[in-house]
């Protein structure tokens, strides 16, 4: 599923794009960049340069049928981080999805968030982008995220979250691949990246997500790298991103990174913050 979206000066990405929008926002490369999101186990993708993705909503994926770990690995009493708090409050955020309680799903704030990157095809001038990235979602949010270093794991949208062969007796680790659009057919065309998570519950209890997948087109973000401020701009996409694997869905402020109209290289604006703070806080999960 997915929705348009283009750069703007301080703008960022997701929802329904209205012309007036797209007249109104000053554009940051002076070319349009449009952000979409459609479903990949929970997942919302980058689409630059004028392609319009179809306009609906994300949703989550839930693990069905899949065979679990023994729980409660590495869960501790209590949440590992504090989250920074806010600097101002706003209520300009959404969650990708809620338990029937209102609450969001989110991963568990007392166990680590294991992660791994398989970057063969990182382009120049990308070093330590996500590793920047994840540090600005880990204060936002106070997750311990754990870089359990590379992988040749390729990225699949049929990604099993549980694979005890590669990974052992855990939830398999986020994966984030610097990759193409052959190996991710996702990214064909003009999507630049997409992202998401795969929430797991027991007989309709609770849900909470328990791995995800980020994937990066290397040749487009190796273009924009090139660009005067491409390293800001490829920031945001990846921050973007890694907000949906947190949790967050697009919103229709033009402030807020998780707008489709993104571009802002001035990061997580108040909503997103507000809301990556309330997905820090979610249940602890001894079960799973």
């Amino acid at each position: 599923m997915g929705t348009t979206a283009r750069i703007s000066r301080n703008v960022a990405l997701t929802g329904l794009i209205a012309a007036a929008a797209f007249t109104a926002a000053g554009l940051f490369y002076g070319d349009p960049r449009f952000v979409g999101l459609f479903e990949f186990r929970n997942s919302n993708s980058i689409v630059p340069d004028g392609q319009a993705a179809d306009q609906q909503p994300g949703t989550a994926a839930e693990a069905v049928g899949t065979d679990a770990p023994p729980p409660g690995f590495e869960e501790a009493e209590r949440p590992l981080g504090t989250a920074e708090v806010p600097p101002s409050p706003s209520d300009s955020f959404k969650f990708l999805a809620t338990n029937d309680d209102g609450t969001p799903v989110g991963y568990s704030p007392c166990r680590p968030l294991h992660y791994v990157v398989n970057a063969g095809l990182a382009p120049a001038g990308a070093e330590n982008l996500v590793e920047d990235a994840i540090g600005t979602i880990a204060r936002a949010t106070g997750i311990r995220f754990i870089n359990d270093g590379a992988t040749s794991e390729a990225p699949s949208e049929d990604r099993d979250p549980y694979q005890p062969e590669t990974y052992g007796e855990r939830w398999a680790p986020l994966l984030i691949s610097w990759t193409t659009p052959e190996a991710a057919p996702k990214l064909k065309g003009q999507v630049i990246g997409t992202g998401g998570s795969t929430h797991y519950s027991f007989d309709g209890g609770p849900k909470t997500f328990v791995t995800g997948s980020l994937d990066l087109d290397a040749p487009q973000l190796a273009g924009e790298l090139e660009r005067p401020q491409g390293s800001q701009y490829a920031t945001a996409v990846i921050l973007h991103e890694l907000s949906h694997v947190m949790g967050l869905e697009h919103v229709d402020d033009p402030l807020q990174l998780m707008y489709p109209e993104i571009g802002t290289p001035d990061g997580l604006a108040a909503g997103d913050l507000n809301g990556l703070y309330q997905l820090g806080r979610t249940a602890c999960r001894k079960d799973l």
